[in-house]
């Protein structure tokens, strides 16, 4: 069978120097992946206020439970349509699929800045998953430009670009929502007032539109399309001679069934329960600082995007020496692994918190400096994962619905783990006589350490084109 991810062989990999990457349109790809983390975490710092002000919770601890449902909600659509989006992309290449990805994202962020009711926050969340299907077919295209060598290299900047995405994000929400309270002389016009959500929005949306300009004339198709033949090039023989122009017919899609083999399983799984940890503490974070220890939006917005600039920076540095030192699973054990203590740390915090009169003091400042501090260490995996994804492919015509199915895997896990954890957050904190109101901490927990031994399946080294079969 073949494969099209990395050799595990090291002797191959000393004989071969590493090959320079194509920056220019890697570069591209990187600028197209950066309105999505934008878009996703805009929303974090003020999705609780947004909640309350809708007027939907009865109660305080209740917010909990909406805002999950709001922030799973992008994850449930995308995860119906997003191996659709890939299969596509193998088809029609993958430039066309993220130029309307783009333009999609554009329309959800500026429906969701309008939004007046929780019924219109749902449909905009909605429209947002549905209509994009780039995250998957990126990662596909990523692969496509690198080879053996440098994969490990170019994969390293894909977490670059969403850390650096979620700095800019919660950083854009925090600070500009409401501008009419907060810029009074600039945002004085009673549409401001009305839509104190639309400045972050439509300022997203902008960026989105303006990438899908950027791919739609500078992209290159990087995909090896079964249309592309000899006909394109050369005229029919004879004016009614249409069997070369036949075989421009786009080739049909492969079935899902030549998926469905161990290698493909074993790493979607793995993906999957990482996006499922990740996504558990992005979503409880924002809202344990909002609900247990009272901060404001802008507050949030800064510690949310201050992680983001530390991890990008990180990841730079030190992932491609790690990886090389250490190896692929050993990072991906023990990022998973590293939820463990941030999982910890919340109740820490909560009763440091207690202790110091409901007052933060640099002990608190410390303890969520420490979170930050591992962050780097758990988003590491998620660069190995993708190359055991990649590795798992059994052919290149099936890279982009191989990444599809990841990403339909992790979209699961990302749309349960927001409303999963912020509602047993609000159950945690409603019922203190459950597990001592720590009973969400209990449960990440074990989950964490369940993904730990389901990494431990998975080969030292993503497969090769012999042993993937084995």
């Amino acid at each position: 069978m073949h494969s099209v991810g990395i050799p595990n062989d090291d002797d191959t990999k000393k004989q071969r120097p590493e090959t320079p990457l194509p920056w220019r349109q890697l570069g591209i790809l990187l600028l197209l992946n950066l309105p999505e983390p934008i878009s996703a975490c805009l929303i974090y710092p003020f999705i609780a206020q947004l909640v309350e002000e809708l007027g939907v919770a009865q109660t305080k601890s209740s917010i909990g439970y909406y805002v999950g449902m709001v922030e799973s909600l992008f994850f449930v659509t995308e995860a119906l349509f997003i191996l659709q989006w890939g299969r596509l992309s193998d088809r029609i290449g993958r430039k066309p699929v993220l130029v309307a990805g783009l333009v999609g994202l554009s329309f959800s962020m500026i429906s969701l800045g309008l939004s007046h009711s929780l019924l219109t926050v749902i449909i905009s969340r909605a429209l947002a998953g549905a209509l994009n299907g780039n995250i998957g077919v990126l990662k596909s295209a990523v692969g496509e430009i690198a080879d053996e060598t440098n994969l490990a290299r170019a994969v390293s900047f894909i977490p670059l670009v969403w850390f650096f995405g979620s700095t800019i994000g919660p950083m854009l929400g925090g600070y500009t929502s409401h501008p009419a309270e907060r810029f009074p002389r600039l945002f004085n016009s009673p549409f401001w007032a009305s839509n104190p959500y639309f400045l972050p929005c439509v300022v997203a949306a902008a960026f989105a539109f303006i990438c899908s300009f950027i791919a739609l004339v500078f992209l290159k198709e990087v995909c090896p399309l079964p249309i592309i033949t000899s006909a394109l090039l050369l005229p029919p023989t004879h004016p009614t001679d249409t069997s070369t122009l036949l075989q421009t017919t786009p080739a049909p899609s492969a079935p899902l069934q030549t998926l469905m083999v161990r290698p493909v399983i074993l790493a979607v799984s793995n993906y999957g329960v990482l996006a499922l940890l990740d996504i558990s503490f992005q979503a409880l974070l924002p809202i344990f600082l909002a609900g247990s220890l009272s901060m404001d939006p802008s507050t949030i917005g800064l510690i949310l995007g201050s992680m983001g600039l530390f991890n990008g920076i990180v990841q730079v540095i030190f992932f491609v020496p790690l990886h090389r030192r250490f190896g692929t699973r050993f990072i991906l054990t023990g990022g998973i692994l590293s939820f463990a203590l941030i999982f910890a740390l919340f109740p820490i915090i909560s009763f440091c918190y207690a202790r110091n009169g409901n007052q933060i003091g640099l002990d608190i400042w410390a303890l969520i400096a420490l979170q930050g501090a591992l962050c780097p260490v758990e988003n590491m995996a998620f660069n190995v994962i993708f190359l055991y994804v990649q590795a798992s492919s059994p052919s290149r015509d099936t890279l982009g619905a191989t990444n599809g199915i990841a990403q339909t895997a992790a979209s699961i896990a990302r749309a349960i783990g927001p409303a999963g954890a912020t509602s047993l957050f609000a159950l945690s904190m409603a019922r203190q006589d459950i597990a001592g109101g720590m009973l969400v901490y209990w449960v990440l927990g074990f989950v964490t350490i369940a993904a730990a031994g389901v990494s431990r399946m998975l080969p030292a080294e993503p497969w090769t084109t012999t042993k993937q079969d084995d």
